[in-house]
């Protein structure tokens, strides 16, 4: 089934393009495991991945200190705390698969995420996002990034204690970016690729094995074939790393072109 829940997109951005860049070990990875990988937000690079705005985190301690006079003593530090248990239990529990939008590529995004001249990026759209990658669409978003104030932004006491919410934004410090997000629950099910490339059996997610503590986050199985568009190869590629992606992609059956970057030329 499709993810049809879609977060601060108009109908015109479905067949817009994204684009993910990736290291050459990260797609051998995609290609091998046949999924694409989702990382928990507590592990990603900025620490303030799924924060609480400050307003908004203001706010509730303040109806929380209000009520903490009609509770036990013994359940007052609860109280207190529950934002800051709120916030890391979403980083915990809630999973992204991070695309970006442009009709072409750029120097940064290849230097900061994949490389120079080993870098491979693949080329889909919004709308095979939501087709051909295979989250839970019950516990699954996918929507564009807000880049906002953390200190400024508003949100209601509902929208803030929702992880999910919250992991669609960003610092204003990465709105070049323009990023496409998938959102999704980090729990292992019949959609998941083991650690070690294997499909999930039902003992492997039944009960309390659904959980995924130990591990970064999570493969999640996807149809290659009409997810990716065209392959792009980083601006210094050599001769024969162009070979080589060309062999790999003829012989795992992907469809679209393979194009060198706009930027080689």
């Amino acid at each position: 089934m499709a993810i049809e829940n879609f977060r601060n997109l108009d109908p015109s951005d479905l067949d817009r393009t994204v684009w993910r860049y990736l290291t050459f070990a990260k797609y051998v990875s995609l290609l091998a495991y046949g999924a694409v990988w989702f990382s928990k937000l507590n592990v990603l690079v900025d620490r303030y991945e799924g924060a609480m705005p400050t307003k908004a985190d203001e706010k509730m301690l303040d109806e929380l200190r209000e009520l903490k006079r009609h509770f036990h003593p013994s359940l007052r530090d609860q109280l207190e705390n529950a934002n800051r248990r709120n916030v890391e239990d979403g980083r915990e529990l809630t999973l992204v698969n991070c695309w970006f939008l442009g009709e072409s590529d750029t120097e940064w995004m290849w230097k900061q995420y994949a490389n120079w001249s080993e870098g491979v990026a693949i080329k889909s759209t919004v709308r095979s996002l939501s087709n051909y990658v295979f989250c839970d669409p019950r516990f699954s978003s996918i929507g564009r990034v807000k880049y906002v104030d953390l200190d400024t932004h508003t949100m209601t006491p509902y929208e803030a204690n929702q992880a999910q919410e919250r992991a669609f934004l960003k610092r204003r410090e990465f709105r070049h970016e323009q990023e496409v997000r998938i959102v999704t629950f980090n729990a292992k099910g019949p959609m998941c690729v083991s650690m070690e490339g294997d499909v999930l059996k039902p003992a492997d997610y039944q009960g309390a094995e659904m959980n995924n503590f130990d591990n970064p986050g999570l493969y999640i199985r996807a149809d290659l074939r009409g997810l990716i568009k065209e392959t792009v190869l980083a601006p210094a590629v050599s001769a024969w790393f162009e070979l080589l992606i060309r062999k790999i992609v003829r012989e795992n059956n992907i469809g679209g072109s393979i194009e060198r970057s706009s930027l080689s030329k």
